[in-house]
């Protein structure tokens, strides 16, 4: 009889350890699957961590205004200055608003890109960035991001300083402008740039840090079809392992 509870003893053991397993196994995947997709940082778990809160495409200059789904305070503070930022031209009916977003990591990249078609001489293009640590729901300054990629400002000034010399020279050997005519910093001066660090806003995207910053990109010349959307976007370095 002892040996027949004892058995028992052992079978229940057994059963109860396997359910707790199994619980613990489940317990994992749950928490895997809420920090996959972010359900423990969501204001709202429906929607993806950055969806489209306002958008008009009722013409060619269409409008989409992110809206970052995270439930920390300093993101409502953020999400306010997105909608502030983007306000003034959300009325305007030549105005293009879009956005983009990357993760990287803890490291969640938002940029906002804005071209302004009712300016008086030439479409203006704006852009901001937000770089959020998903572990710590703050906002990334600019000192840490670079600190993060080892890099400072004077390795994105020669970074910038080679993208547009490149350009310069693409420029002239296609024809759009004559080097006789407008030497290098005339170049730059129909691009609107005095300080290559003047309105520079970082962003991660695929491991690397980039900076998106704004230039005119119509002139006399005529060479607004060479440029592209890429085209204000530099890459400064790639993560370091």
């Amino acid at each position: 009889m002892n040996i027949d509870i004892l058995k028992t003893k052992k079978i229940v053991l057994f059963i109860v350890g396997s359910l707790l397993f199994i619980i613990l196994i489940i317990i994992v995947a749950v928490n895997k699957n809420n920090t996959k997709n972010y359900g423990n940082l969501k204001q709202d778990k429906t929607k993806y961590l950055v969806y489209t809160k306002y958008e008009d495409k009722s013409s060619v200059y269409q409008k989409e205004i992110p809206y970052i789904n995270m439930k920390a305070d300093v993101i409502k503070k953020v999400n306010h200055d997105i909608y502030l930022f983007c306000d003034d031209y959300k009325d305007k009916e030549k105005s293009v608003i879009s956005y983009e977003y990357d993760i990287n990591g803890i490291i969640l990249s938002v940029v906002l890109k804005i071209v302004d078609n009712e300016t008086e001489y030439a479409p203006e293009v704006y852009f901001k960035t937000y770089n959020i640590n998903l572990d710590t729901s703050e906002v990334i300054s600019d000192d840490s991001l670079l600190g993060l990629f080892e890099v400072d400002e004077t390795t994105v000034y020669n970074k910038i300083d080679i993208g547009f010399r490149n350009f310069y020279k693409d420029v002239t050997d296609k024809g759009y402008v004559d080097s006789l005519e407008c030497d290098y910093n005339c170049f730059l001066s129909y691009r609107g740039i005095d300080n290559y660090l003047d309105d520079v806003f970082y962003y991660v995207e695929n491991g690397s840090l980039v900076v998106f910053r704004s230039f005119i990109f119509y002139s006399v010349f005529g060479e607004e079809k060479y440029f592209s959307d890429d085209d204000f976007k530099f890459v400064i370095a790639k993560f370091k392992d």
